[in-house]
């Protein structure tokens, strides 16, 4: 078995319920039950007392936001960074999908080329501060990665281009966005898979043609709870109905477990606060073991 580093960052700092922050601990206990040879780390990016169901302030006290974004970004990076230089596969549990943003510039920071990113959402998460009206910075990680938003966050992997080429994103399940990400999307040429079409053509094919269609041998792989039905999977911030079916996704992580050209996993936006009888972590915990075990 490849070795293993499972990164738990504690930080709802980018979402209106910041109780995400809980997820990585729960999922880390997990985790280290069953794997205790994995390489643990875990770090709780609030303050001790209870998080809050919603910010006290949802969303007006942006700039204290975004400086605890920008300082858990920074250093989620270099953890990456790190880990993929000591040859460990990173497998990253936040959070909410601000740290998006922490983990692929990591791995472009280390990575001399072109990577391809695989994003299962119910949203496009393509906002900017100018196009968003709730101006959640969970909302904005993929413009930052293509290199449109904040310069501390466009910045962060070091280098003179951004994390990400549009034209080599691939997002799976999108079902609820606004005209302004859509627009930037559109426009760089990414490439859309939506709720509805993963259905009629099914996930697996929609992920087989963009493996077979990627420009760049590498590719990564991150995951928003909220891309799954919240019949399967409720515990998390926001749901969105006529979501994918989490079946549907094991068998490809499976076969990523032995894909050298595989860079990491991340997975966000689980708040347990929100989950019914632990079904959505039991979710999280399929996934780990399909991408740590294969098939």
């Amino acid at each position: 078995m490849k070795k293993i580093s499972c990164i738990g960052v504690g930080s709802g700092w980018g979402a209106p319920d910041q109780r995400t922050a809980n997820g990585p601990e729960v999922v880390l206990a997990k985790v280290k039950a069953q794997y205790p040879e994995v390489f643990l780390s875990y770090t709780m990016y609030h303050s001790t007392e209870p998080l809050p169901s919603t910010a006290v302030k949802p969303l007006i006290d942006i700039d204290t936001r975004r400086y605890h974004i920008t300082r858990v970004l920074r250093d989620l990076a270099f953890q990456v960074y790190t880990v993929k230089s000591d040859r460990y596969f990173p497998i990253i549990i936040g959070g909410d999908h601000s740290l998006a943003m922490g983990t692929w510039a990591g791995i472009s920071q280390w990575l001399d080329d072109d990577f391809s990113l695989l994003w299962f959402d119910a949203h496009m998460d393509a906002h900017t501060s100018e196009t968003s009206l709730s101006k959640s910075p969970h909302g904005m990680p993929v413009a930052s990665l293509i290199g449109e938003g904040h310069s501390e966050w466009v910045n962060l992997n070091q280098k003179d281009h951004p994390s990400l080429k549009a034209e080599n994103l691939y997002q799976f399940g999108i079902r609820s966005f606004e005209g302004g990400e859509k627009d930037l999307l559109t426009s760089r040429k990414a490439n859309i898979y939506s709720a509805s079409t993963c259905k009629e053509r099914s996930l697996v094919a929609c992920i087989n043609e963009a493996l077979l269609n990627r420009k760049t041998t590498y590719y990564g792989i991150s995951i928003d709870v909220d891309a799954f039905d919240p019949s399967f999977a409720p515990g998390t911030g926001t749901t969105e109905p006529n979501g994918l079916n989490p079946n549907d996704i094991i068998s490809f992580l499976q076969s990523t477990a032995n894909d050298p050209n595989c860079l990491a996993l991340e997975i966000m936006e689980f708040n347990p606060d929100k989950d019914k009888e632990g079904q959505t972590l039991q979710w999280i915990c399929r996934f780990i073991e399909a991408a740590i075990e294969g098939k």
